[in-house]
Formats: C-alpha cells, structure tokens, sequence
C-alpha cells in the first residue's frame, strides 16, 4: 500500500460510497465487516487555523451596537434605568428564539463563535445600517409627498422589509460563502439566518421599547405583549428564507445563474414574509387582530412545524451517512446511537465527565464531529464528491479521532483511581 495514501482501504471504500448513486436503508448499521475493516495507522495532524471571520464579524457587530447607541439609543435622554428596563425585556423574546433555534439545531450543533458573530451582525451592523438608510429615504420620501405621516406608513411598509433583510442576509451571506464546507444542510442556512435575525430583533426591540417606556407603562406593557410575546419570530422566519435560498444555492446548484436566481427567489420571499407584517400592522387598524389569528398565527404554526421535521429527518441523514464509517471501523455502532439520540448524548457526557473537565470537553466534541461527517457523506452520496469537503471532513475526522482517545484515556485514569481508592478504604475498614 501506498504510504502516502490517506487512509487506506477504509478511505477507499468511504469514497467509493460517496460516488454510488444512494445509500439505502437496506446497508442498516452493523458491526465493521473484518474484511472491510479500516487498516491502522495514524491520522495527520489537523491545522489549526484563527478564526478570522468570526473575529470581524463579531468586530463590526460591537462597533455597530456601540454606534446604535451613540446614534439611535441616547441613553442620556432616556435614562440608564429605563435602558436596562427595556434591554432585559427584550432578552426575553431572544431567549425565546434563541432556544427554538438551539433546539432545531441539537443534532449537527454550528459553531458557538460562528452564531455569536452573527446574533452581534444582526444586533449592530443590520440594525445601525438599515436605521440609518430607512430615515434616510422615509425623509426623501416625506419631501417628495410633502406628508411625514403618510411617508412613515411608506417606509415602515415597503422600505423596511427591503433593507433590513438585506443587511440580515448580508452576513448570513458572508458566513456561508467563507465556510462553505460548514453548510451541510438547508437548516444550516436556517440557523445562520435565524441568529442573525434574532440579534437584530433584539436591537430593534430595545429601540421600540425605549419609546414606549417615554410613553408611559401602559404604551411599554402593549408593546412588549405585541412584540415580545405575539410576534418575536417574525424576524426569524422572515430571515429564515434568505438563509434557505443560500444554502440550497451552495448545496444543489452549480450554474452561477441558477445560484443567483434561487437566492433571489427566496430573498423575495423573506421581504414578502416582513412586508405582509408591517403593512397589516399600519394599514388594516382594528383589523389587525384578525389578521393576526388567520394568517400570522397559521403561518408561524407551519414554519414551526417544517423545521422540527427538517430536524428530524436530519437525524436520519446522519444515521444513513455514517453507515460507511461504521462498515470500515473509523466509527462504532454505539457511537452512531450516541449521537442520533438525546438521552445518549447526556449520557456519554455525563460519563465522560468523570475523567473530569477535559475529558468532557473533548466527548463534547467527538458529538460535535461524528454528526458533521454523516451529515456531509449523505450530502455527497446524493450530489457527488467535493474536494473541498472531502479534505475537510479529513480534519474532522482526525480530531474525532483524537478527541476519542482523550476522554477513553481519562475516563479510564479517573476508573483506576476510584477501584484504588475503594480497594484502600476497604482496607482502612478491615485494619
């Protein structure tokens, strides 16, 4: 055999299955076959890169929220009380986002660096640049017409939902072109847009909130039950088609156009999602409420329930991908479970966190990897090899590797020092 040759015969067959047309269910998991099994022999080191990306984003987010309050906030005219009043209430309904979206999320989790940077994209960049561009054209708007009132409605109905899911797709569109191998599904995309969104729902309540709070309570209290607690996934949702049409561009098309033309499509979508909101919310009064209950309600109930299937059926995906890494012995059928099923998966950390802090850390991270690696060979069995990501799932594979033999090895240290300590205590009672 080849020296050189990454991985042997298991790799072989691995991408031999990424070639075939599918993978049926027939091929179910089962032990490795001894004939097929996967050679020894040792992984290469994974570089280890700094994450650029993340570091700006999150650079820019800062910066911008540190603008929307010089700019937009004026916690002076308003009163330090009253901000941190109104920024607790809006933690509220970002906590309610933020967990929907954790959960859809549980099976192949992205990175905590990478939805922090865009939860603070969301918060500063979207929301400062489309608070500026929005006053910017509703005030053309109102010298044009000559009536402040009528070009409030103009703006808050079809100005808004045009720049602000712009900026929050921005940045969804940002992380998906530079880690592309990340994008493994089209719930990817979803929670990528849906953290953006939620950052700058966040914002956006806090700036409403303020002046309501101006207002009186009552005016706050109306505001946080409508916005809080009646509507706080328009955003998401709304955002959740920008990141759809970005993640079925890179997953399921090659032709530029064809990319282009179904991000577009599903842009459309996310400005529809908004405008259908703003524009029931000024134009139709006391008709609102009936909108609200026939058409916004509903419309949450089937987004809601399409996510949690797509999260579902995620799980399978990766059952169904791992299959050649059990067939060659990178991965055990045990393992599989353990990371297809949530009481397993608090299991195996609550064992690993025996062999103490690290040894939790790095169970932690072999959830994090095995899920990638299925997710991504059920990707190319269907669309074909990709290099890119052949070579990346190399990497996670050797720190799946690696973090195996580091929680085995605590586990077991942490297992000969308590048979020790129980065999010296025993002896203790005996003396």
């Amino acid at each position: 055999m080849d020296a050189s040759h990454w991985g042997g015969p298991g790799e072989d067959y691995r991408l031999s299955k990424i070639s075939s047309a599918s993978i049926n269910a027939s091929n179910g998991i089962t032990a490795p076959a001894p004939d097929d099994a996967a050679p020894v022999w040792q992984p290469p080191k994974a570089p280890r890169s700094f994450p650029v990306l993340e570091v700006v984003v999150t650079v820019l987010g800062v910066l911008g929220m540190i603008g929307l309050i010089v700019l937009m906030l004026n916690p002076a005219s308003s009163g330090l009380l009253s901000l941190a009043k109104t920024t607790l209430l809006s933690v509220l309904s970002l906590l309610i986002v933020g967990g929907f979206l954790l959960f859809i999320d549980r099976w192949e989790p992205e990175p905590w660096k990478t939805k922090g940077a865009l939860l603070l994209w969301g918060a500063g960049v979207a929301t400062l640049s489309s608070g500026i561009i929005n006053t910017v054209l509703e005030s053309n708007v109102a010298l044009t017409i000559g009536d402040a009132s009528r070009a409030g409605a103009v703006g808050a109905t079809f100005i808004a939902p045009l720049v602000e899911e712009t900026f929050k797709g921005l940045g969804v569109l940002i992380v998906v072109i530079a880690r592309r191998n990340r994008i493994s599904s089209v719930l990817d995309g979803i929670v990528y847009a849906g953290f953006s969104a939620a950052g700058f729902m966040f914002a956006e309540d806090v700036l409403y909130y303020l002046r309501g709070d101006n207002q009186g309570t009552a005016q706050l209290v109306m505001l946080v039950l409508i916005r809080g607690f009646a509507s706080p996934f328009v955003h998401a949702m709304a955002t959740s088609m920008t990141g759809i049409g970005l993640a079925l561009a890179l997953l399921k098309f090659k032709n530029g156009w064809a990319k282009a033309g179904i991000v577009f499509v599903f842009w459309c979508c996310a400005v529809l999602i908004h405008f259908a909101w703003n524009g029931a919310s000024v134009f139709l009064g006391n008709l609102f409420i009936l909108f609200y209950f026939v058409v916004e309600v509903p419309a949450f109930i089937v987004w809601a329930a399409l996510l949690l299937r797509t999260a579902s059926k995620e799980r399978d995906k990766i059952r169904r991908g791992l299959i050649p890494y059990v067939r060659t012995g990178w991965v055990l059928p045990g393992e599989v479970t353990m990371v297809t099923d949530r009481r397993s998966r608090r299991a195996a950390i609550t064992w690993a966190a025996k062999g103490g802090p690290q040894s939790k850390r790095a169970m932690r991270s072999f959830l994090r990897c095995l899920p990638c690696l299925g997710l991504d060979q059920h990707l190319m069995a269907k669309h074909g090899p990709d290099a890119a990501r052949i070579e990346h799932d190399r990497r996670i594979l050797t720190e799946a590797v690696a973090s195996r033999r580091e929680f085995l090895r605590l586990t077991s240290i942490a297992e000969q020092q308590q048979d020790v300590t129980k065999a010296v205590s025993s002896l203790a009672q005996t003396a």
